[in-house]
């Protein structure tokens, strides 16, 4: 299947590739295919992935081939060509989806009339989170000065606290982000509002939201069902004597009939008829006080019941309800329209962009004029490839429908590893190809694993054609997706994926121990690891530990400390939070406001100054009430306090990068009281520092009160090793996607946490908006259909979600599969894997064990750990600081020639009009050339480019390019591929050719170069200015091309004349 993924051609293929078969290489082998075998150039690929990771590692991986291709290739032609395509691949378009985006807005930006100074400026989330900030409170305002009642009624809703509109704000920000993910954001934020006007019945709703309740309704009844049975076969097998009890169980199982009828009919008034008669009855206590799996049924059941009759309103009622939040709906879209058009002013104004805007820009260009540029992307890309594609979103996908060809999409993912939903991730896109097929495409599926030893392959397929195709859910796990290893090695030396259950409670009550689950566990897997490392001579990098949530790395982290296990766990967030940048910015704090005895009495604490707790008590002692810590030291100073002292008087007349660099040097801090992770926080905080001085004229107070106002976002901890450092590492099952480890550790779970949906009014991308109902002024809450059907769509999907990061999870073991848990008792999950425990959040645990306790495998294992563990602290390796060393060996200087160094430098000065340079002017009729298009122009053509471009021309411009679009040599040039502006670089011996050409046409036997130039001298003087530079042209394209004629030539924009070269 490899191989048919990577020849065939002339389709839309869709490569379903499971974890571990091997994507990567299929897309590396098939633009290799595209490039030796079809001989399409790299140029005309268009290859996205969803990091810059991924493309950069394609990158690499193809120019390795092609290096390997130039090594046996034979003749010049060969030669000239491979070399071409190496040439091509670091400008080539294999990139993030982002990073392509940004390319059509970099070359077309004129269409929508943006600054070109914007686009080269992306803002980063700190800046990002101000604007964002600025942006609601202005939106905010005008609603306030407007005195809405809606609005103001809008705002009690959302809180008990009419100053407080916290929520609402979060509630406005979060829709915008969720309008940013469609392609047409304005109409969809248009639509929600009419999904609640003028609806009279359940069945005016629209479809999604219909659906989604009834679907709700039924699963309910499924669970419901699934428990009276299960209580049923426990009154057959061991209370057969309970006659009456048993009856009332059957009286209520048989009612079921009714209800699941109204179900299937979608007749919600027969619905709450058959449901309120069905819950008269009430399930009896168990006949045995012992039966733990009685009693846990029973309260499920009782509390499904009171869960239905807390919504089961009338259809009146429910529909009265919609009808009355249609202008809060349509109020909260409007306020979101202010705060997207604010912010879009703030960032035009600002002249920055941020991703959302990359994607939409890109967007708007592709459609505008008809299509005009969509349909060059079009001519110009053979063929289209997508990385990753169950990730795609709307816009994405739009995207590639908008420049893709019938036949020339070539797109791989898996559904089954579609974990980015916070992201707006649609693995739907991808489901959607696969059912539903069109007469240009065909659909792939890689069936063997290369990664894992057989037992851990053989494992998923049973853990998740269980677990994924429950009845109920949308995901699955069909036969294609039953994998098969891939080469001999994976049979040998297989070990069984161990489950290691620490009974908890056990332990702690021999042991007499006060300690948290986590705690344990933590502690435990580190022992694990230890004793494997030493059995199996491992290195530490052969190990991983994957964690649902960052909280669990600090468990680890602690643990590791404690033992001296060498590891990196990148914490996200950990960045204004880390110690070392926290002791900084404590003393930048402190020398801004000496004063303040917060930042005075950390400073002092620090490293930097290192005063004691006593120290510090027995000023508090002696001072005045009133009196500052600064003021009481000034006067009865300690040794090192000067420093401080020098460091407030030069804060108004030193950059803060100065400053920092002088508190790193305070003590030897950098060096010897960090670790090498917080040295490299350090090195980003003072690289923010600069970025700061860059664009802001003022100080060291603005640079806090920035930090302060963005040390909220996201901002992780630098990051300090390289990917082969020896290094126990522990990291998210999201961030573990795509890579691999010898040893795992899953720290697995009994319990997942439902989603609360606290909020008054929640979002999706399908439903729209759902409010719940609200009584002013008592704040009597009910819910809504919507709501109803809203909750229970995110409730499943975000359970469908958690199997595939299990999957995710399972699927990154290459030898050793290890999943670690605290648990009470093993009995509990000897029943069956069903709709129900998959709806009662039981956690990856449960799933586990009810799929393997239920169905016995020597694929799995569990060790039960009873008695509490040893761990020996390892000897820690002490850092060494060397001196930096001098390159020894012989060197060979490279020189780095460009174009413009060669030739004539010493021109007479030459002045053009006071509004524009010689070097701005030629720019401009540079821009005007290359956006002209195939020669000739007319007068009207010039000038309608000039004003799109928002180029002012002067009646001599214009004529000028008349003329050279007439000029019978360089028609003559414009039959063929032309190309402006063309890159190049090349190596000749020693040296590295590099630089731009104005005008590149390639015809069949000949390239045409045009240099075009505004010089106001005679023809031989430009002859003799610009020969070698031509020269070099000439020459790095016989390199290149070897077997075509290379014919330069200058054209003089002042002669309005061709010079041949």
């Amino acid at each position: 299947m490899q191989l048919k993924a990577i020849e065939t051609k002339e389709k839309n293929i869709l490569v379903s590739a499971s974890a571990g078969s091997g994507k990567t290489t299929v897309l590396i082998a098939r633009l290799m295919d595209l490039v030796m075998k079809d001989h399409v150039s790299i140029d005309s690929i268009l290859a996205m992935t969803f990091t810059e990771a991924a493309a950069n590692e394609m990158k690499k991986r193809l120019a390795a081939e092609l290096q390997n291709a130039l090594k046996t290739a034979t003749t010049e032609e060969e030669i000239a060509y491979i070399t071409r395509q190496l040439t091509s691949i670091q400008t080539a378009h294999i990139s993030t989806i982002h990073s392509f985006c940004l390319s059509i807005i970099q070359e077309y930006y004129y269409i929508l009339g943006l600054d070109p100074q914007r686009i080269a400026s992306i803002m980063d989330n700190g800046t990002m989170v101000l604007f964002q900030q600025k942006a609601l409170q202005e939106a905010f305002e005008k609603q306030y000065q407007l005195q809405d009642p809606v609005f103001l009624q809008l705002c009690q809703m959302f809180s008990a606290r009419p100053e407080n509109d916290e929520a609402l704000s979060n509630m406005v920000k979060n829709l915008a982000t969720l309008a940013s993910s469609k392609s047409d954001p304005d109409a969809w934020l248009n639509s929600l509002a009419l999904m609640y006007k003028d609806k009279q019945l359940i069945e005016d709703l629209p479809k999604e939201i219909y659906d989604n309740f009834f679907e709700y309704l039924m699963v309910e009844v499924t669970r419901y069902e699934e428990m009276l049975t299960r209580i049923d076969e426990l009154y057959r097998l061991k209370y057969d004597d309970q006659v009456k009890k048993h009856a009332i169980v059957q009286q209520k199982i048989n009612a079921l009939y009714d209800i699941q009828k109204a179900l299937e009919a979608k007749d919600y008034l027969a619905y709450r008829t058959a449901f309120l008669g069905i819950v008269h009855a009430v399930i009896p206590p168990s006949p045995d006080k012992e039966d733990k799996e009685y009693a846990r049924l029973r309260k499920n059941i009782l509390a499904l019941e009171d869960t239905q009759l807390e919504i089961l309103f009338t259809e009146n009622e429910f529909m009265q309800d919609i009808r009355n939040l249609y202008p809060f709906i349509k109020k909260l879209v409007e306020i979101c329209f202010d705060y997207r058009n604010a912010y879009a002013s703030m960032k035009e104004k600002q002249k920055v962009i941020d991703f959302d805007d990359m994607e939409h820009f890109a967007l708007d260009i592709l459609q505008a004029k008809n299509g005009q540029v969509a349909n060059a992307y079009r001519e110009k890309f053979v063929e289209i490839m997508v990385d990753e594609f169950q990730d795609s979103n709307d816009v994405q996908n739009q995207l590639v429908m908008l420049i893709c060809r019938e036949n020339n999409v070539f797109r791989v993912g898996d559904i089954k590893q579609s974990i980015y939903g916070f992201r707006h991730a649609k693995p739907s896109l991808m489901k959607g190809l696969i059912d539903h097929r069109g007469i240009h495409d065909e659909v792939i599926y890689l069936s063997n694993n290369y990664r894992s030893k057989k037992m851990i392959v053989d494992f998923n397929n049973d853990l998740f054609k269980r677990l994924m195709n429950i009845e109920g859910f949308s995901c699955s796990y069909a036969k294609e997706d039953d994998v098969e290893t891939g080469v001999p090695a994976q049979l040998e030396d297989n070990v069984p994926i161990c489950f290691h259950a620490i009974f908890h409670n056990e332990i702690k009550e021999t042991e007499g121990l006060i300690v948290s689950k986590n705690e344990l566990k933590a502690s435990y897997i580190a022992n694990q690891i230890l004793e494997i490392k030493e059995r199996d001579h491992r290195k530490w990098k052969d190990f991983v530990v994957l964690v649902r949530g960052n909280a669990r790395k600090d468990d680890m982290k602690k643990i590791f400390d404690e033992l001296h296990i060498p590891y990196f766990i990148d914490i996200k967030y950990g960045f204004y939070q880390s110690n070392a940048v926290q002791v900084i910015l404590s003393v930048l704090k402190c020398i801004l406001h000496p004063h303040d005895d917060i930042s005075f009495t950390a400073a002092m604490l620090s490293p930097l100054f290192q005063k004691s707790t006593m120290d510090l008590a027995e000023a508090k002692l002696q001072k005045e009430k009133t009196q500052s810590y600064y003021s009481w030291f000034s006067e009865h100073p300690f040794d090192g306090f000067e420093q401080l002292q020098d460091l407030i008087y030069q804060k108004e007349h030193r950059r803060v990068s100065e400053l920092l660099n002088l508190l790193y040097n305070i003590k030897d801090y950098y060096r010897l009281h960090t670790t090498i992770q917080e040295k490299t926080n350090l090195d980003l905080l003072f690289e923010k520092a600069v970025q700061f001085e860059e664009k802001n004229a003022s100080g060291l107070s603005s640079f806090l009160t920035q930090i302060e106002q963005i040390k909220d976002a996201q901002t992780a901890e630098a990051i300090p090793i390289g990917s082969e450092a020896d290094v126990v590492r522990v990291m998210s099952i999201h961030q573990s996607k795509g890579l691999q480890f010898p040893v795992v550790f899953l720290w697995s779970t009994d319990k997942q946490t439902p989603i609360e949906f606290k909020d008054f009014c929640i979002s999706d991308s399908e439903l729209g908006l759902a409010m719940k109902a609200m009584d002013l002024p008592k704040r009597y809450v009910r819910t809504t259909i919507p709501r109803i059907a809203m909750e229970h769509k995110k409730d499943k999907e975000e359970l469908e979600e958690e199997m595939r990061i299990l999957y995710v999870a399972t699927t990154r073991a290459q030898t050793e599969m290890h999943i670690v848990d605290c648990i009470l008792d093993l009995e509990a999950y000897h029943q069956p894997l069903t709709m129900s425990s998959v709806y009662n959040r039981n956690g990856y645990t449960s799933w586990i064990l009810q799929t393997f306790l239920c169905n016995p495998s020597p694929l799995f294992t569990i060790k039960e750990i009873h008695r509490l563990w040893h761990s020996d602290v390892q000897e820690e390796k002490l850092e060494t600081y060397h001196p930096f060393k001098t390159y020894q060996k012989p060197i060979k200087e490279i020189q780095m020639i460009t174009a413009s160094s060669q030739g004539h430098n010493d021109f007479p000065k030459f002045q053009l009009s006071q509004e524009m340079q010689g070097s701005d002017y030629g720019t401009m009729m540079h821009t005007m050339i290359e956006h002209l298009g195939t020669a000739p122009w007319s007068k009207e053509l010039i000038q309608q480019t000039a004003d799109t471009l928002e180029i002012s021309l002067q009646p001599w411009d214009i004529n000028t390019l008349i003329q050279l679009g007439n000029d019978t040599d360089f028609l003559a040039m414009n039959q063929g591929n032309i190309y402006h502006e063309m890159p190049f670089m090349v190596k000749d011996e020693d040296s590295i050719l590099h630089g731009y050409m104005d005008f590149v046409c390639f015809q069949d036997t000949t390239i045409y170069i045009v240099d075009f130039k505004t010089d106001a001298v005679e023809e031989e003087e430009l002859k003799q200015r610009y020969k070698e530079q031509l020269g070099m042209y000439h020459k790095a394209l016989k390199i290149l091309y070897p077997t075509h004629k290379i014919q330069p030539a200058i054209y003089s924009l002042h002669l309005h004349k061709m010079i041949n070269i």
